[in-house]
């Protein structure tokens, strides 16, 4: 309409804010590649109405937007170079050192992005704070949120209660958790509940309210407690579909049957698990379309393959994984390397080790490790890589080379500590350490064996409490059982193996 009304060929903002709205819904409907498409279009017009080097809002709201789209499809660098012109703009229209939304949006955002690359002021804050957290500088992300959340107080008020703010705070939340930090985590998820309620009202069913305990769900599952976060999913959910409608297909009622799925996976209940993420599923395709390919789609059937493989029925498990390999191909193009198409290689090399097929696990978590290199860099360190040597040090293992698997793991960690800090305590780090233990086992040096094993127990017992009934506590346990067996120190080793009962007791008695 808007080209019926200013012609065809003019270039007029109506027509490029139009462009831009085509490729946010593009974007939502995950055809990134048409969302590119359009943003590029609405940029060029930007350029071409206010001047090719004009500094304008229009401009900055569309390099910010080939930012996101850029980073949906996997590309952080492009996605890192879009937040930062955009913030170089925002701060050149509204003043290196003023305080304005559109800098803390862009802080944000860059933090986001740098974070899921590896490399671990407030619109432009915001959104410099996601690409940072994409790219790995976690650390670098969490600069740019509190930079972000520093700019909305001084914006808004040191002590008002705004929806950026409650944003902000979320978005450090998050970043904490990624960092292993799950208390902060909670801490900051906690607060941003709590000013949302404020907001909105304390009784009140609302969004923001239902995402904020969706995210505290997702940071007491990481810390341990997972009839907390079963009780935060449920209730996120129940709000869900009170605002939205009980029998509604919508994407943030998918996803909150997606957490609990996840949740009850981690109780131990897999079937429990299997029924909310068929749920989940189902609904998607009622959402996306039954036959359309979608990342959210490929999201559940990789999370039913991870599902049935813990219920044991592996051929479910490749087959699951396979159409989630298939769709993300598809989604992202037949060549292109994305980390969600590194992570459907690594599933089927898991999902392949669990049939007995070694070789081809190690076939598929090769090309999930090159794939990963490529994307983040060949030196950097970043978690997803490190748990590719991980997964390549298992895999090498069952094949019994010792050596080789000793080798991967030992990098695994190497690189954990150096994401993490080399003092830090981190699930991620106990389970290097637990990892060379069997290692180390497995070449028959039981006093080596016995010594990662116990670092490993004291370290998970330090994140997850002392005395917490948690699964990778009680696998310590066990291990440390089997270690002091083999040096012949039975005392020990029965001690080990009466914790460990009475662990697991607690663990059943805590899912009944």
């Amino acid at each position: 309409m808007n080209r019926s009304i200013y012609g065809e060929d003019t270039e007029h903002p109506d027509i490029a804010g139009s462009l831009n709205n085509l490729g946010a819904a593009w974007r939502k409907l995950g055809d990134y590649r048409k969302a590119v498409s359009y943003y590029e279009q609405a940029l060029q017009m930007n350029r071409s109405i206010y001047g090719e080097d004009t500094e304008h809002p229009d401009i900055a709201g569309s390099l910010n937007n080939l930012g996101a789209a850029w980073g949906d499809l996997g590309d952080y660098r492009k996605a890192v170079s879009y937040y930062e012109q955009a913030l170089q703009m925002n701060r050149s229209i509204y003043g290196e050192d003023t305080e304005h939304p559109d800098i803390a949006g862009s802080l944000n955002n860059l933090g986001a992005a740098w974070g899921n690359l590896g490399i671990t002021k407030r619109r432009s804050l915001n959104n410099l704070g996601a690409t940072w957290g994409d790219l790995g500088d976690l650390k670098k992300a969490v600069s740019y949120y509190e930079q972000a959340l520093q700019m909305n107080r001084s914006i808004y008020g040191e002590d008002t209660e705004h929806p950026d703010i409650a944003n902000s705070l979320n978005n450090l939340g998050a970043a904490w958790g990624k960092l292993g930090d799950n208390k902060k985590a909670v801490s900051y998820y906690e607060q941003a509940l709590q000013m949302n309620r404020s907001i909105y009202g304390k009784n009140t069913e609302h969004p923001d309210i239902a995402n904020s305990l969706n995210n505290l769900g997702a940071a007491w599952g990481d810390l341990g407690d997972l009839k907390q976060a079963v009780s935060y999913h449920e209730q996120s959910l129940q709000m869900e579909r009170s605002f939205y409608g009980e029998d509604t297909a919508h994407t943030d009622i998918a996803s909150s049957l997606n957490n609990l799925g996840a949740t009850w996976g981690d109780l131990g209940d897999h079937r429990k698990a299997v029924s909310y993420y068929e749920q989940s599923l189902q609904m998607k395709r009622s959402i996306y379309g039954k036959n359309t390919a979608h990342p959210d789609i490929a999201d559940s059937l990789n999370n039913l393959g991870a599902a049935w493989s813990n219920l044991g029925d592996h051929r479910k498990e490749v087959s699951y994984h396979e159409q989630a390999l298939q769709m993300r191909r598809s989604i992202y193009g037949e060549n292109t390397e994305h980390t969600d198409i590194a992570s459907s290689l690594n599933n089927l090399g898991d999902a392949w080790g669990n049939l007995g097929d070694h070789r081809k696990a190690v076939s598929y978590h090769e090309q999930s490790l090159q794939m990963k290199r490529s994307i983040y860099g060949e030196n950097t360190e970043h978690p997803d890589i490190a748990k590719s040597l991980n997964n390549l040090g298992a895999a090498w293992g069952k094949l019994g080379d010792y050596k080789k698997e000793f080798s991967y793991h030992e990098q695994s960690l190497q690189m954990n500590r150096s994401i993490y800090g080399k003092n830090t305590e981190h699930p991620d780090i106990a389970g290097s350490l637990n990892n060379l233990g069997n290692a180390c086992g497995n070449l028959g040096d039981h006093r080596m064996s016995t010594s990662y094993h116990e670092q490993a127990l004291q370290m998970r017992r330090s994140i997850y409490g002392k005395n917490t009934a948690h699964p990778t506590i009680v696998a310590s346990l066990t291990n440390l059982y089997v270690s002091w067996r083999e040096l012949g120190d039975y005392r020990k080793a029965i001690k080990y193996l009466q914790l460990r009962e009475q662990m697991k007791q607690i663990i059943i008695t805590v899912e009944k």
